[in-house]
């Protein structure tokens, strides 16, 4: 009954959600038309005093992008029917029949089809398909309606992207190379340059290419960004901050996300507007600039005359489901984007939680993902707060990242499980815990102890993010033994050598560094803990700046790039 009796006022109401820049803009009119009627000599009828017709006002707005060409557009895109049900987020990849086709209607020999985010990575231009045990190569922007091409550099935008924390946003205003400071990290200047972007209509192998069964050679490889959230930390006016713990607060909101492939390089693709022809920006071969063949068949001018634009931006937004997770934390703790440290401590976590919530919802994994960043806050700047989002992979939101959002603290304790207890007995990640082939370009920022350090102090169990003792062993040998290998004239490295400091005493420190009459120690820090170490005699040398000064080094920077670290200690010892 109740269902009946709401049916017209509820669907009215989901309609008006879903579109409410039309709704504004009508109100900015009508209002504007009220004020000319107060102010004007025009009536209440429809002719003015001087018997003229006055012109009707069109309270239809210009379409600002593709989802609001018509209704049905603007509801499947704002999630109000289920996409699922009505898929329109899908990009072909078209492999054209060149002996059957005509002017008005080529013929495809293959048409496999992707989802656009997946089409992002998979139709990539420069990318090899292999279809029917043939090699076809990504070249072109295409569609078989002729105008979806233009339609999409007409409704083309901004993207821009952080070189320090990854944040991406696109604006329809601004100027192409625009750089502006990161609303995220606060880098300054970060944020950019600004790129064209536009969303593709769809992929093809240029008709006059013939397809490789065997390559000579390997394509330069773009890969498409992960999901980002445009959306402010600040919960909107319908939802608040749910506290887990302490340190861990999150809600629900149903929000855009983008998806963006800034080619190899991030330099962008280079675009024939014209006819569709598409190339990495970086081959730097002007193929599109110069005239060229049409990528897909043609009896009538097969040659283009190329109008190129370079850097171009290809990716997609849609609407889902997300949970966004806040994460506070205290000095000494650090989670300042630029450190390695903090792209591998939250890429774990957020990892771990996706697993942990398709675990206890009984979902399979590739249903739920979590993305990471830094919070738009004066603390996310400093480093004292960061944000993880678990967002439904399915269009238009399924309610896991909803549902997940109720299962409270367990979520997070099932995650510190994941990570604590892997069946493979790994040091830092491995298919039985953490790894997977969705996220293979992840694979070297899964530490599963990092993340555990990082959830046992989130979750209260901890008083500071700390690692084994032994992995911080074995960091300070293998710098020492990659030091002594330097042969540097005149030098010396010693591990665990005393050394003893007036006001202090005997300090043993993990490195004793000495080159002449100078003398450093060189220690190592927990990873989210910069400038901090769990020694006390160490870090009393440190705050009362001893005459022995004391040098501290990361330990992921340690294991992940070693060499450059073993410069810059043997650059500290020689400014001494």
């Amino acid at each position: 009954t109740d269902l009946i009796t709401n049916l017209a006022s509820g669907t009215l109401v989901e309609i008006d959600r879903a579109v409410p820049e039309f709704l504004d803009r009508q109100g900015d009119q009508t209002s504007d038309v009220e004020s000319e009627g107060e102010d004007s000599t025009i009536g209440d009828g429809p002719d003015d005093e001087s018997g003229e017709d006055v012109p009707a006002v069109d309270l239809e707005p210009e379409a600002p992008n593709a989802h609001d060409k018509n209704l049905l557009d603007r509801l499947l895109y704002r999630g109000v029917l289920p996409r699922y049900a009505f898929p329109t987020d899908l990009a072909a990849f078209y492999v054209f029949d060149g002996d059957r086709f005509t002017d008005y209607q080529p013929e495809f020999l293959f048409a496999p089809t992707h989802g656009l985010s997946t089409a992002l990575n998979q139709y990539a231009p420069g990318r090899r398909i292999w279809i029917d045990n043939r090699e076809w190569e990504s070249g072109a922007l295409y569609s078989p309606m002729r105008d979806d091409l233009d339609n999409a550099w007409a409704e083309k935008r901004l993207y821009s992207e952080c070189r320090t924390c990854g944040f991406a946003t696109t604006e329809v205003s601004g100027a192409r190379g625009d750089r502006v400071d990161c609303l995220a990290c606060g880098t300054e200047d970060s944020l950019g340059p600004a790129m064209n972007w536009i969303v593709p209509p769809g992929f093809a192998h240029p008709h006059y290419l013939p397809p490789d069964t065997s390559p000579d050679d390997n394509p330069s490889l773009s890969y498409a960004t992960r999901a980002k959230l445009r959306a402010p930390s600040k919960p909107p006016e319908s939802a608040v901050w749910e506290p887990v713990t302490d340190r861990i607060r999150s809600y629900f909101n149903r929000d855009n996300l983008l998806v963006s492939n800034s080619g190899p390089g991030r330099d962008g693709y280079s675009l024939c507007t014209s006819c569709g022809l598409i190339e990495p920006t970086t081959l730097g071969l002007g193929t599109t600039a110069a005239p060229h063949r049409k990528p897909y068949p043609t009896k009538r001018q097969p040659t283009c005359s190329g109008y190129s634009t370079d850097g171009l931006v290809l990716g997609t937004d849609f609407i889902a489901d997300i949970l966004l997770v806040s994460l506070e934390v205290n000095a000494p703790v650090n989670l300042q984007a630029r450190f390695l440290a903090t792209e591998v401590a939250l890429r774990t976590v957020a990892e771990s939680l996706g697993l942990a919530g398709a675990r206890m919802l009984e979902i399979d994994p590739t249903e739920l993902q979590a993305e990471f960043r830094p919070a738009q806050s004066p603390k996310g700047h400093a480093g004292l707060e960061a944000e993880i989002y678990l967002y439904d992979t399915l269009a238009g939101g399924a309610g896991f990242a909803q549902s997940v959002g109720k299962l409270g603290v367990d979520l997070y304790e099932t995650a510190l499980e994941i990570l604590s207890d892997c069946r493979g007995g790994c040091d830092r990640s491995c298919y039985r815990c953490l790894r997977s082939y969705r996220n293979k370009l992840d694979h070297m920022n899964l530490d599963r102890q990092l993340g555990a350090s990082l959830l046992r102090y989130l979750l209260g169990n901890d008083p500071e993010p700390a690692l084994p003792p032994r992995r911080l062993a074995s960091a300070a040998r293998r710098l020492c033994a990659d030091l002594v290998q330097t042969e540097r004239v005149g030098a010396s490295f010693e591990q665990d050598a005393a050394v003893a400091l007036p006001g202090i005493g005997d300090v043993k420190g993990p490195i004793l560094a000495t080159l002449g009459d100078k003398k450093l120690i060189v220690g190592i820090h927990g990873p989210l803990t910069p400038g901090h170490t769990a020694d006390p005699d160490l870090q009393k040398a440190m705050d009362y700046q001893a005459d022995v000064p004391v040098m501290l080094v990361d330990e992921i920077r340690v294991s992940a790039h070693l060499p450059s670290v073993t410069l810059e200690v043997l650059q500290r010892i020689e400014e001494l």
